[in-house]
């Protein structure tokens, strides 16, 4: 321990002097015990004290423990004892509240704590102080004196005190990571040995197995260096099997029934194993218990380990080492066992990927030999799009890889497999009846199962109860069958059948599977060509009859033009039949068509009793090869062998057909086919055509019919109207002339009564000139045509604002009318529109102080929206519709003055801008009128 140097004396302090011992001191400390030693010591001597003691917190932070003391009976109990941080003692308080306590008198510290001297069964000091320590701001304990007379710690001593507290924290500090880096240093250096071991142990493992990749051999090397490096341990290599763990090779030193015992199997819930699967790490068991781990006649080990070994991140097996001579492994033979597990794993990665190769290898060689045979028949078959011939060639090149055997094409039809193309005898007469009849679906297992699961199936030992014909079938061993696809739609099954056992290895499978995508790739190729000959056939066709027909709507000269080209094209016999009732009648044919079966068609014939018939009402062309005349109910068709027909619907009942048979083919070519569907598709949309411009020349003439009509009907109720108003007024004015008249020569003579019936004569006749001149000015306005320009009407608005306001001067109105946007349309009657709603508000709000009148416009996307708002006497909702009806009144006289008919003219005047009319409101609520224009019209300014 370093020794204090010696006292000087001179201007400083004593104190100040013991800070720079202790200073110079603790600069030399390495350890914990020094700094105590070196900071109590001094503290000790300089105050006078008689005792001192330190105490840390834990690493935890929980307990603050009496690291050491000075001054104390070693036989007698101490006051400063271990205790958790939140039990409220002198040592534990001051770190609470980061102030060092004084107890400078007798029982000053019983007195603030009384309980102290029962719990910890010592006397306390008459003095003390406890000071406490903080490093970085955190907590690091207390320093603590106790004196055996009162004290009064003068301000010095404290500063001293605090001061010292300082820096034994600092110096524990410093101790602390003198220790722990010292710790680190010397476990590195253990690690480091152990490291080198294992990778003295890795490398001698790699070394002795090279480039091997013999599985047995690989274990050897294993148990050899394992044993090399734990002289009389016990190794075992262990795979998984049928549910178990068994052993497959161990160490010679093995007792040979424990090697019985685990080579017949352990199961997988054995706790060794299990925890291995569970983690996937190595798992090191000390003190083992045979019984506990459930391994008999293991008694003899004390430890044991179990290392997984995992490739292609599958656990499939173990490395298990067994000690004899301990019970407990140290980490270095635990890294040992680790270093020797990673390098037989790596190896046998290694030896796993060297198999993939060889066997990927081996099956892109046969997928190359698959390949170049599909190149050489692609080559022969370039000019056929025949499939039945192209998987013909197929099946003869698959089985010329194989053994002897026989292969097949199967295609479903109803409730039956059919055999389509097949190539090699199957040996067996009665067999091959069956086949060519056709097996049943269902009970066809082999065929079935590749079928309904898109999967190839293979039977290296052919099942012969899967099939209905099992006693036909014993000379078959085994058998494989592949679904086939054009376009990744299923059509088929291909079946192999080998009169000797095969097992079908990964190669064999392979090549099976890419010779049946080589040939769907061919199938494929040969379907599109044939689809695209077919379209261009079709589309020579459509572009035929298309030129030939023109604009023409002539049914009978479509019709006429369909016949002939089908005639000319397919060499066909033609007809046209038209529905009249339930039966279809023949109104067209082609010139050689036979009399006796034209004479039936032209009589009517009822398309339910043929099968045709059921094809054709799903609105899609119908082709029957084989045609069967007498099957088909009309035996006159005998000279035919093919026919088909193509519907013509209006909505969904068939209104027409065009039938074609054939007299020299049973089988419809697909080039025939697409000509007939061009032809058939053409006329359908001349006939549309045809029918579509008939339907429009009537509803062009009923329309113009129906224009002068109105014409007529305008003009003379325009001249009714006006016929009308000059009539009335004549009569009308005679009558108030004579009134004038009457009250001049009765003035005076008149009592009230009489006075108030001519007041309302006078008052309905000036009612009815005011109907007569709203009817003249209704007329005027819906007679002058529109002259359509940009109306601008914010402007239309003040201007209408300006004209009404001198009538408006005694009445509080508050107007709120809102930016317009312009529109297209007749100024001055959009100006007549805006007045009759402007003023219609105004009149319903006669009532209201202040009345608040709104002008705004509405987006309506094709059209604007302008409406006029009001807060006056509102209407009944239910009667809305009538609203703009001529002479329509919601109110009395008494409620509002008014005609009836500005409404009606605003409603004449926007239907003549191809605009709508809009009411709304609740009585007593106000009511909101608006009209709409379109939008596009604005576009029309010039």
């Amino acid at each position: 321990m370093p020794t204090l140097p010696d006292e000087s004396t001179g201007t400083l302090s004593a104190l100040t002097v013991q800070l720079q011992v202790v200073t110079q001191a603790l600069a030399a400390a390495q350890t914990q015990s020094e700094v105590l030693d070196i900071v109590l010591r001094p503290a000790l001597k300089a105050l006078g004290a008689i005792a001192g003691a330190v105490l840390l917190i834990d690493q935890e932070g929980q307990v603050l423990r009496l690291a050491g003391h000075l001054g104390y009976d070693l036989g007698s109990a101490v006051l400063w004892q271990d205790s958790p941080t939140d039990t409220g003692t002198p040592a534990t308080d001051v770190l609470q509240t980061r102030e060092a306590h004084y107890f400078e008198h007798a029982g000053a510290l019983t007195a603030a704590y009384p309980d102290l001297e029962a719990r910890t069964g010592a006397v306390a000091a008459v003095a003390s102080a406890v000071l406490p320590m903080f490093l970085d701001g955190r907590p690091l304990g207390t320093l603590v004196l106790d004196f055996k007379a009162p004290h009064t710690f003068t301000p010095e001593e404290r500063s001293f005190l605090r001061t010292l507290a300082a820096h034994c924290t600092i110096a524990l500090d410093r101790a602390g990571n003198l220790h722990l880096l010292a710790q680190r240093l010397e476990e590195r250096t253990r690690r480091s040995l152990e490291d080198a071991r294992a990778q003295q142990a890795f490398v001698a493992f790699t070394e002795a197995v090279g480039s091997e990749t013999d599985l047995p051999v690989l274990i050897r090397h294993a148990i050899t260096v394992l044993q090399n490096h734990f002289p009389g341990i016990t190794v075992a290599y262990y795979q998984k099997e049928d549910r178990l763990w068994k052993a497959r090779f161990w160490s010679d030193d093995m007792n040979p029934e424990l090697a019985a015992f685990i080579s017949a199997g352990l199961p997988l819930e054995t706790p060794i194993f299990a925890q291995v699967v569970q983690t996937r790490q190595p798992v090191f068991t000390d003190g083992w218990n045979a019984d506990q781990e459930g391994v008999a006649l293991s008694g003899a080990y004390g430890a044991a380990a179990n290392y997984p070994l995992i490739v292609n991140g599958e656990l499939h097996w173990l490395l298990s080492v067994g000690l004899k001579s301990a019970l407990k492994w140290s980490e270095a033979q635990r890294g040992l066992v680790r270093a020797i597990g990673r390098g037989l794993n790596l190896a046998l990665e290694r030896a796993q990927t060297a198999q993939q190769w060889m066997l990927q290898n081996a099956e892109l060689q046969a997928r190359t030999r698959a390949l170049e045979a599909f190149a050489n028949l692609t080559r022969d078959l370039a000019l056929t799009t025949e499939p039945l011939l192209l998987i013909g060639r197929a099946q003869q090149m698959v089985m010329s890889m194989l053994a002897d055997g026989a292969m097949m094409y199967y295609e479903p039809d109803g409730e039956r497999w059919y055999c389509r193309v097949q190539h090699g005898t199957l040996h067996a007469p009665e067999l091959q009846a069956a086949i060519d009849t056709g097996l049943p679906y269902a009970e066809t297992r082999s065929l079935l199962i590749p079928w309904t699961t898109g999967q190839p199936y293979f039977q290296t030992v052919y099942d012969h109860t899967l099939d209905q014909t099992a006693p036909l079938t014993g000379h078959i061993a085994a058998s494989a069958t592949l679904p086939l696809r054009i376009g990744g739609q299923m059509i088929g099954v291909l079946a192999i059948a080998l009169f000797h056992q095969r097992s079908w290895s990964s190669v064999d499978r392979v090549l099976l599977e890419t010779a049946v995508q080589s040939l769907e790739l061919a199938l494929d190729r040969a379907a599109k060509t044939r689809t695209l000959d077919e379209e261009r056939v079709a589309l020579e066709a459509f572009t035929r009859f298309t030129q030939q027909v023109g604009s023409e709507t002539d049914v009978q000269v479509l019709v006429r033009q369909a016949i002939t080209l089908l005639e000319e094209t397919c060499g066909a016999d033609v007809v046209y039949l038209k529905r009249e009732g339930e039966l279809f009648k023949a109104k067209m044919s082609s010139p050689l068509f036979d009399p006796a079966l034209l004479s039936r068609l032209q009589d009517g014939f009822p398309l339910k009793q043929s099968s045709l018939a059921l094809i054709l009402r799903d609105n899609t062309p119908a082709f029957i090869d084989h045609w069967d005349a007498e099957a088909q109910w009309i035996l006159e068709s005998v000279h035919f062998h093919a026919v088909a027909g193509y519907p013509f619907f209006q909505g969904l009942e068939m209104q027409s057909v065009l039938i074609v048979g054939l007299r020299t083919s049973a089988v419809w070519t697909d080039r025939n086919k697409g000509i007939f569907r061009a032809v058939g598709r053409s006329l359908n949309l001349a006939l549309d055509r045809a029918q579509q411009t008939q339907i429009l020349r009537e509803q062009r003439d009923a329309l113009a019919a129906r224009t002068q009509e109105l014409a007529v009907a305008t003009e003379e109720l325009e001249a009714f109207s006006y016929s009308v108003s000059h009539d009335l007024r004549t009569p009308v004015r005679h009558m108030l002339g004579f009134l004038q008249l009457a009250r001049k020569s009765l003035e005076g003579k008149l009592d009230t009564r009489s006075a108030r019936y001519l007041d309302v004569v006078e008052q309905s006749g000036g009612q009815m000139n005011a109907l007569i001149d709203a009817l003249l000015h209704l007329s005027s306005a819906t007679q002058q045509p529109l002259r359509p320009t940009v109306v601008d009407l914010n402007k239309v608005m003040l201007e209408i604002q300006n004209t009404l306001m001198p009538d408006l001067l005694a009445r509080n109105i508050e107007w709120e009318v809102a930016p317009l946007p312009p529109v297209w349309g007749d100024a001055a009657a959009l100006k007549q529109v805006l007045i009759q709603l402007t003023e219609n508000a105004l009149k319903f709000t006669h009532s209201r102080d202040p009345a608040v009148i709104k002008v705004y416009a509405v987006d309506q996307d094709d059209a604007w929206g302008i409406f006029v708002q009001d807060n006056g006497l509102g209407f009944d909702p239910r009667y809305q519709d009538r609203l703009f009806n001529l002479f329509q009144r919601l109110h009395t006289a008494q409620e509002a003055t008014g005609t009836g008919v500005g409404l009606a003219s605003v409603r004449r005047l926007i239907l003549k801008h191809g605009g709508q009319v809009f009411a709304d409101g609740r009585v007593g609520e106000g009511a909101t009128f608006g009209f709409s224009l379109t939008k596009h019209s604005v576009s029309q300014s010039p």
